[in-house]
């Protein structure tokens, strides 16, 4: 009887622990499932502030971003601007030079031109800076060659970097804008390298130093060479390319050199520098020449068309027209240059691409669909010269794409080429008549 009993004592005191036992798991159980419950309630909380925080950030990014996009869109819109009047004067200013002998300026007069030469260099640079701070100084842009004057973008450069050069206290020896070395390239890059370069030359030196400039062709190239000052052989400096690092004197951004080398090479040219034993360093730029110049058109009696809303450009292309011997046209808007072009069959339109109403892209859609006006050749002459604005130029069909202000070379060389292409004649006989 006695074993029984302590066998049951046993087995009670077995279930009493192992009920103890299970009550104890369930409330550590219940404790722990409490505890993940907070646990991932806070870890929600945490996510969905965590969410929130990123959803102003990315709207803040989108607010500043869309706000440098209309910053941007206005720096260009402004920069389009200013080419217009900018082209009328510079565009005069080339004529005038080009025809000083002719005309016998006094010296008072060339004084006077000269001034407005070196003012339209400033503003040319400071456009061509904002154009390059809006498309972050994108070097890998492609390459829009025309017939550049090369001794004409160095005078510009030179114009335009003349307050610089006053404010260092040194001297730019830049060759005359005079005529004869034409380079096949983009005046755009042609620019920049060039600005780069004398630029970096006037941060190196000294008060009361001549930064010099030369540029001749060899055979089928043609060389500029900027020169830095020469130094004493304590200043000299054992790193001529670091001046070229991207930063200009100002702390702002800057073509660097590894940019100029690439622009250069996509042009089919070349940048070189040599040092001597006194640390003053030469970079040399080279560029294809370009063949004859076109300055007079072979074909009898060429008409050409000019849609312009500007008088003074209107005014500035007539005179270069009859330079050209060229018979020209103008329209100032894009119906009147639509009749225009129906009713003359010109044998080229010179197209401004911001007209009011219609603009230059939609005449050039209406001529493309006309079969009085579809084969001849249009070349749009235009204030927006971006990349992106030239890509769409080409997209649009433009048979040339000249930005102002206008190079009068440039202007020539495309004029001939394009006079020199062979028309369709899709069903129009020789007076661009349709044929019934």
């Amino acid at each position: 009887m006695d074993i029984v009993l302590w066998v049951l004592s046993l087995a009670l005191s077995g279930t009493c622990a192992g009920i103890w036992l299970w009550l104890r798991a369930h409330r550590a159980t219940e404790s722990l499932t409490r505890d993940r419950d907070r646990l991932a309630h806070r870890l929600a909380q945490a996510a969905e502030t965590q969410r929130q925080a990123l959803a102003v950030v990315e709207a803040e990014v989108r607010r500043l971003t869309a706000e440098d996009a209309a910053k941007g869109e206005v720096i260009q819109a402004l920069t389009r601007e200013l080419r217009t009047p900018l082209t009328t004067i510079m565009g005069f200013a080339q004529l005038l030079r080009t025809h000083a002998e002719a005309e016998r300026l006094t010296t008072r007069q060339s004084q006077g031109l000269r001034e407005i030469e070196a003012a339209g260099g400033v503003l040319l640079a400071l456009i061509e800076e904002a154009d390059d701070f809006v498309v972050s100084g994108d070097a890998r842009a492609a390459a829009f060659l025309q017939r550049v004057d090369l001794r004409l973008a160095l005078r510009q450069v030179c114009d335009g970097l003349e307050p610089q050069a006053k404010t260092a206290g040194a001297a730019l020896a830049c060759p005359e804008a005079e005529a004869g070395l034409i380079v096949m390239a983009d005046p755009v890059h042609v620019r920049r390298i060039l600005r780069r370069l004398v630029a970096n030359a006037l941060h190196h030196s000294q008060p009361g130093a001549t930064v010099r400039m030369t540029a001749a062709r060899q055979g089928d190239r043609v060389t500029v060479d900027v020169h830095d000052p020469a130094r004493s052989p304590d200043a000299a400096t054992a790193r001529p390319f670091q001046p070229l690092d991207g930063q200009d004197a100002r702390g702002g951004t800057m073509l660097g050199l590894g940019a100029a080398q690439r622009l250069a090479e996509r042009m089919g040219g070349r940048l070189d520098a040599a040092r001597d034993a006194w640390g003053a360093t030469t970079f040399s730029f080279t560029l294809p020449a370009a063949g004859a110049d076109p300055t007079a058109m072979d074909r009898p009696q060429v008409t050409a068309l000019y849609v312009e809303d500007n008088p003074a450009n209107v005014a500035l292309m007539r005179q270069a027209a009859e330079a050209m011997g060229l018979t020209l046209h103008a329209a100032t808007t894009g119906p009147e240059g639509l009749d225009l072009a129906r009713a003359l069959g010109p044998d080229v339109i010179l197209l401004d691409l911001g007209l009011p109403g219609l603009d230059g892209y939609a005449v050039k859609a209406a001529l493309d669909a006309d079969p009085l006006t579809r084969d001849i050749p249009v070349m749009a002459v235009t204030g927006a010269g971006a990349p992106s604005d030239r890509r769409r130029g080409r997209a649009a069909g433009f048979d040339a794409y000249l930005t102002k202000p206008l190079d009068l070379n440039a202007l020539a060389d495309a004029l001939s080429r394009l006079l020199s292409q062979p028309r369709t004649g899709d069903g129009l006989d020789a007076d661009r008549r349709q044929r019934a």
